[in-house]
């Protein structure tokens, strides 16, 4: 089989990219061709396929939004990689014309390629499935979040209260616009031109559905976790959060959490320790004189691995619709249960009391006590769990068999 596969990034920058590399190398080493086509950038893996890549908003350097220079040139084409870029359209014909898939499976493309992309795979009659990682289809800013809360308003396409309440980015601007791109893809009924959807998560297949998807078209195929799991090592002596330090991922009720539990119960955060928000942990901890609190910075490859391997167990305290985190299938390879938020996806994941803890979303009293409850013994069959539910629901095989029935299917039906 050939597939084409689409995403905005062709560089390691969050969980879309790791499942691209990831499945792109499955799909290789099963024998099957693989395509890659995205945005130049100088951070991006080499590829003799870059020759159809397009180029970025503001220049090589340059990833997110914040760090654009808004010129005249620079807004024009935000607009048109937000709403619909006849320039990305063309360079993807190109590509489909030399390489000739039978399949274009498209990861993430919003605000840096545009649906155009369906369009172009669409008028070179080759199908295409889109797989989403978050709620861009039906939240202006992804993830259903308005001030620290579940805010549904815009799931069945009404999308007033994004531009009053200045939901993307605090900006009516920003909002605007992104309002705009999801009515005009609404009206062109880009989203009818995809042969097939793939969500992680039964959550996201749900939400999906109740926003008027054919929920014929949507197959739930969860990801998966690449490699085998650890061999089982002691208990370590605290608990570890790993991933965004951003609001949306409840790292603050985590740390209050912890200020609740005292120095009895230690707490390491791994991750990019300049954002704003944990800028402010950091001195909310220091002004606390909270000493069971540990900020690590970015660590990746085996330094994080030691960071989970010496755990009691992992966090994945989100606020918002997580969908099936990389961070919790990550802990389950080591052998460490997962206390999360018992909301969107992560009651897919955790059953209570089994392979982890659930609490109460955004109460870090209730978040303390579930952490008391834990005792070494508990830990250790939990974590056994975890890596059973790891084997039987994530696994490499199991996805790969999935994803390549379905591509199978749609290359049939389309001829």
């Amino acid at each position: 089989m050939k597939i084409l596969l689409v995403n905005y990034r062709y560089f390691i920058s969050g969980g879309p990219e790791k499942y691209m590399f990831n499945i792109k190398e499955m799909l290789e080493q099963e024998g099957h061709e693989v395509y890659p086509f995205s945005v130049h950038s100088n951070k991006n893996v080499p590829t003799e396929y870059d020759k159809y890549f397009v180029d970025p908003i503001g220049g090589r350097d340059v990833v997110y939004y914040d760090d654009y220079k808004k010129t005249p040139k620079t807004i024009m084409k935000l607009l048109s990689r937000s709403i619909y870029s006849f320039e990305v359209k063309r360079a993807l014909k190109r590509m489909i014309a030399d390489v000739k898939p039978d399949i274009v499976y498209i990861i993430h493309f919003v605000n840096k390629l545009s649906p155009s992309v369906i369009s172009a795979a669409r008028e070179m009659h080759v199908p295409v499935v889109l797989r989403l990682s978050d709620y861009f289809m039906l939240c202006p800013r992804f993830d259903f979040l308005y001030d620290q809360r579940i805010c549904e308003d815009c799931l069945t396409g009404k999308y007033g209260s994004c531009i009053k309440k200045k939901c993307v980015k605090g900006s009516a601007f920003a909002s605007a616009v992104r309002v705009f791109s999801m009515k005009v893809h609404k009206v062109i009924k880009i989203y009818d031109k995809v042969d097939a959807f793939v969500t992680p998560s039964g959550f996201l297949k749900e939400k999906l559905k109740q926003s008027g998807i054919d929920e014929k078209k949507i197959h739930w195929i969860p990801t998966f976790y690449k490699g085998q799991p650890e061999e089982a090592v002691p208990a370590g002596q605290y608990g570890l959060y790993f991933g965004r330090i951003s609001e949306e991922k409840g790292v603050e009720v985590l740390v209050k959490a912890y200020e609740k539990l005292g120095d009895d119960y230690q707490l390491k955060i791994v991750g990019d320790d300049s954002t704003a928000l944990a800028v402010k942990l950091k001195q909310y901890v220091k002004d606390k004189k909270m000493h069971n609190v540990e900020f690590l910075g970015f660590r990746k490859g085996e330094a994080l691995n030691e960071c989970i391997r010496n755990s009691k167990y992992t966090f994945v305290p989100s606020i918002c619709y997580d969908n099936l985190p990389n961070a919790a299938l990550e802990s389950f390879a080591f052998r460490k249960p997962v206390i999360a938020s018992n909301l969107g996806s992560l009651p897919e994941l955790i059953t209570d009391g089994y392979n982890g803890l659930l609490f109460r979303t955004n109460d870090a009293d209730d978040l303390a006590r579930r952490v008391r409850e834990l005792d070494d013994e508990i830990i250790r069959q939990m974590g056994e769990n975890a890596c059973q539910v790891l084997k039987e629901r994530y696994s490499e095989k199991l996805h790969y068999t999935k994803l390549t029935e379905l591509f199978e299917e749609v290359i049939r039906k389309k001829k």
